[in-house]
This record gives structure tokens, C-alpha cells and sequence, in this order.
């Protein structure tokens, strides 16, 4: 009799690839598992598994294991093995499920953030109104910045731009890798990446500096992921998941810039 490692349920024999019960990659842990099966003729070979569509993480066997318990084994493996969860992610199956999961995490980290840079702004706006005095510019300004409407704005449509900034993210990452000739796979396989990437939003919750952690542990993610779905290096992967950004921050650079001056010449034609 084969127990599960990690939840010790009763695994059929022989074992599947994942625990029916809690969705734990066996393989991973060592337990026997079927081999995978072969891909489709021409179809672009992958390390490790090729999954059928409909797919095996724990988060797509939902129906099976429950909600929540999907929802806890597919953020445990995605941020603490990454390379074995895209490793064994189908590449097929639809986009609704990685959609789902990113919206949910993504929507857990947005709101801890929206709700401690609204607690932020109130304590600066009080702080602000006490330096002037309680009269003046900085009594009109302190009710803006502790205003409620950019929370209710964040939480309310938080998920429909949670939703936009993944299919965004994913075309541009995807237009970089068919650039350079790394997309193995199609489309979905870098969405399916991008969604399931957004576990390390949840670090969000974690004040202070929970946003500059997920921010990175997210391109971490984004690397391994792109490498492990599409079967191309991690070199290349990291150029897809990088360049964009380097573009976006050179881009950012040159309009500080160009305001920069624009400023300075205006400060200069009134000083004359």
C-alpha cells in the first residue's frame, strides 16, 4: 500500500503522477509515477512532462480536491518549486483556469496594497495638516490624500485590471520570445506562466517591503517559467521576461528627462 508523502492518503496503484487527494507532484518526491506521455507528431519536445489539455496541476483538479486545498498545493509549488511545477504545467487546456488562479492571487496581493497605501495616505495627510498648522494649503490638501476613492476604485475593478495586465503582459512577453525565436509553444504557454506567476503577489501582504519581493520573486517566476514551458534556455527566457522592462525603463528615463528640461527652460524664460 503506496501512502502520498505529503498528505499520507492511500495513492491507487500504481501511482499517478499526482496525489488524488492533495495534488502533490509524486514524481517530485520520488513516489513511482507512469511515464509521461508522448507528444503529438511534430510537436516540439519539452524537459520533463508533457501533460495532456485539461492538466495536472492541483489548481486545474480543483473539481476534484476541493477549492481551497487546489488553490494552497498550487501556490506551495509555485513558489517553493517552480521549475518542477512549469516543468509538469500542461501547455494546453485553455486559459480560463491560470486565469482564475492569477486573478484570485493577484487580487489578494492588490488588495493588502491598496489598503496599506490608503492607511499611508491618511497617516501623511494628518501628519501634512499638523505641519501647517490646521489652516492653509496643507488643510485643503489633507482630505484628498485620505480620500477613499482610489480604495474603492482598487478594489472594485482590481480584478478587470488584474485580467488586462496578464493578457498584456503575456503578448508582449510572447511577441519577444517569437522575435527571438523562443516560442516553442504558442501563446497560451506564456499565459499560462504569466497566471500562475502571480503567486508571488500574495507578498504583498507583507508590509513594507512584501511589494519589492514580489516584484522580483515575480520575474524569477516569469524566467523559470518561460524556460520550462517553452524548452528553451534560462538565458534566453530571462532576455524575454528582461527586455521589455529595460525598454519600458528607458523609455520612463527619457520622459523624466525631456520633462526635466521642459521645466528647467521654463523656469529660465521667467527668471529672465
Amino acid at each position: 500500500m503506496t501512502q502520498c508523502p505529503h498528505c499520507h492518503a492511500v495513492l491507487p496503484e500504481p501511482p499517478d503522477r499526482f496525489c488524488p487527494s492533495c495534488g502533490t507532484d509524486l514524481a517530485a518526491l520520488g513516489v513511482t509515477a507512469p511515464p509521461p506521455p508522448p507528444p503529438p507528431p511534430g510537436y516540439p519536445p519539452r524537459a520533463g512532462y508533457d501533460t495532456p489539455p485539461g492538466g495536472q496541476t492541483p489548481w486545474e483538479r480543483r473539481g476534484q480536491i476541493g477549492l481551497f486545498n487546489a488553490l494552497v498545493e498550487t501556490t506551495k509549488q509555485v513558489l517553493g518549486q517552480p521549475a518542477a511545477f512549469f516543468r509538469a504545467m500542461p501547455v494546453t487546456g485553455g486559459v480560463g483556469a491560470p486565469l482564475g488562479y492569477g486573478v484570485i492571487v493577484g487580487y489578494a496581493g492588490l488588495f493588502a496594497s491598496v489598503v496599506y497605501r490608503a492607511i499611508f495616505q491618511g497617516i501623511v495627510g494628518t501628519s501634512l495638516a499638523r505641519m501647517g498648522g490646521g489652516s492653509g494649503e496643507f488643510e485643503r490638501i489633507a482630505p484628498y490624500l485620505q480620500s477613499g476613492a482610489g480604495l474603492v476604485i482598487g478594489l472594485v475593478f482590481g480584478p478587470v485590471f488584474i485580467a488586462v495586465a496578464l493578457f498584456v503582459t503575456s503578448a508582449i512577453i510572447h511577441l519577444v520570445l517569437l522575435a527571438m525565436s523562443g516560442a516553442a509553444r504558442g501563446f497560451e504557454a506564456t499565459f499560462r506562466v504569466c497566471a500562475y506567476s502571480e503567486a508571488a503577489a500574495l507578498f504583498n501582504i507583507v508590509p513594507f517591503c512584501g511589494g519589492l519581493i514580489g516584484g522580483v520573486y515575480t520575474i524569477v517566476l516569469l524566467i523559470i517559467g518561460i524556460s520550462e514551458a517553452h524548452g528553451i534556455s534560462r538565458g534566453k527566457a530571462a532576455a524575454a521576461v528582461l527586455l521589455p522592462l529595460a525598454l519600458i525603463c528607458c523609455c520612463c528615463a527619457a520622459a523624466a528627462a525631456i520633462a526635466a528640461f521642459g521645466v528647467a527652460g521654463m523656469l529660465g524664460r521667467m527668471n529672465r
